[in-house]
């Protein structure tokens, strides 16, 4: 059991990346405005939150490359873009959080840095490799509406990621720090 424990943060990543997919499926039409759609970023929001909270386990660095392999398979049939971005958000993450205070309200602007981040070089590649043809304003009012939803995102995971990344970090044994 303890083993478990050691990998829940991956298997609540799992379960994050098919609520994206269900909630992209399910509740699309509440995310569109006119022409333009929102995408549905638990994942990595829930990746940047994980980097925040935990800014020590070099092994959740780890964790996002996988996380992202799987993401790119399970949603582009290709891999590429999560598999640089969740990686290096993560890092970067972890990097920024050393500086930030422990508040709500700055995790929550890193985190839309982030997802504003995202939301730009998946553009980038996907237009480059020829994948989608959207205009420069579609994907600027896209990348506003993305980050309304953000935020609504972020604010019901905040403390559920936050509580299993201090509970469960990625494959550290916590028995041995409880008494």
């Amino acid at each position: 059991m303890r083993v478990f424990r050691q990998w829940i943060l991956a298997i609540a990543l799992f379960v994050a990346l098919v609520l994206d997919g269900s909630i992209a499926f399910y509740l699309h039409q509440f995310m569109t405005w006119g022409d333009y759609g929102a995408s549905s970023w638990l994942m990595p929001i829930g990746v940047m939150l994980i980097g925040l909270f935990d800014d020590v386990n070099p092994k959740e660095i780890w964790l996002a490359l996988g996380a992202g392999i799987v993401a790119d398979i399970y949603s582009l049939g290709i891999i590429g873009v999560y598999t640089v971005f969740l990686p290096l958000a993560c890092w970067s993450c972890q990097k920024v959080a050393r500086f930030l205070p422990e508040m709500f309200w700055s995790r929550l602007i890193v985190v839309l840095i982030g997802v504003s981040a995202l939301d730009v070089y998946s553009w980038l590649v996907l237009s480059m490799v020829g994948l989608i043809s959207v205009s420069i304003h579609t994907m600027l009012m896209s990348l506003l509406l993305n980050l309304a939803w953000s935020i609504v995102f972020t604010a019901l995971t905040y403390v559920i990621w936050g509580n299993l990344a201090q509970d469960y970090p990625f494959l550290v044994d916590m028995q041995a720090y409880r008494q």
